[in-house]
């Protein structure tokens, strides 16, 4: 039996179309109700919030994840990339009202102890470290487009879909860092104990997104 740690949220359904489409048994996964451990077939999926998926992997609860990009590099936890899914697209954004963008038109000294409100505090410190920029972080799980309203912050570090939320906020993307998707991910003890058994797996899930997409 294979397990999958899966995100719970707004991924979920490009998780099930993406396990749908690859030949997985999907249809207790689909009414799971408030089930978090469902066996299907010769698989078993653990739902959890996308902040535990990596760790599930890493500690070996789960042989295969699906999760985002930026969720792995905020755990700072070492996983396995088998494949990038092209789904959930977005971008890592700087984003902040015009006068801050302004800022960054200059040199990095404007920068220096720039007040940047995000729930990627790690990704965030090392996308400004590797500009020479040392910040201060406000961490906010939520609502984070109001922090420069509120006085908080300078401006917020977070993943944008549409820019329609920041938009309504008043603020504008400053400077996309990185792409962001639903990536397949696995721990380095599964790959080199189990890969014989993920193999097929694997390679139907990238077969799949790759013709579909």
């Amino acid at each position: 039996m294979l397990t999958f740690a899966l995100p719970t949220g707004r991924s979920f359904e490009d998780c099930i179309e993406i396990l749908e489409g690859s030949g997985l048994p999907v249809e207790k996964l689909k009414n799971r109700g408030r089930n978090l451990v469902i066996d299907e077939g010769s698989f078993r999926y653990l739902l959890s919030k996308p902040s535990d998926v990596p760790a599930m992997v890493h500690y070996g609860a789960a042989d295969l994840a699906i999760a985002g990009n930026d969720v792995v590099e905020e755990s700072g936890i070492s996983l396995v990339e088998l494949l990038d899914t092209e789904r959930g697209k977005c971008f890592m954004a700087v984003a902040g009202t015009k006068g801050v963008a302004e800022k960054f038109n200059g040199n990095t000294c404007s920068l220096m102890g720039l007040k940047v409100a995000t729930k990627y505090t790690r990704i965030a410190e090392n996308t400004f470290n590797s500009w020479g920029v040392q910040i201060k972080i406000l961490k906010l799980n939520g609502s984070v487009e109001l922090a420069p309203a509120l006085g908080l912050s300078d401006c917020i570090f977070d993943i944008v879909q549409t820019g329609s939320t920041l938009k309504a906020n008043g603020l504008m993307v400053i400077k996309e860092t990185a792409p962001v998707s639903l990536r397949l991910v696995a721990g380095s003890g599964s790959v080199q104990l189990r890969w014989r058994s993920m193999f097929g797996v694997v390679n139907a899930i990238e077969n799949y997104v790759k013709g579909a997409a």
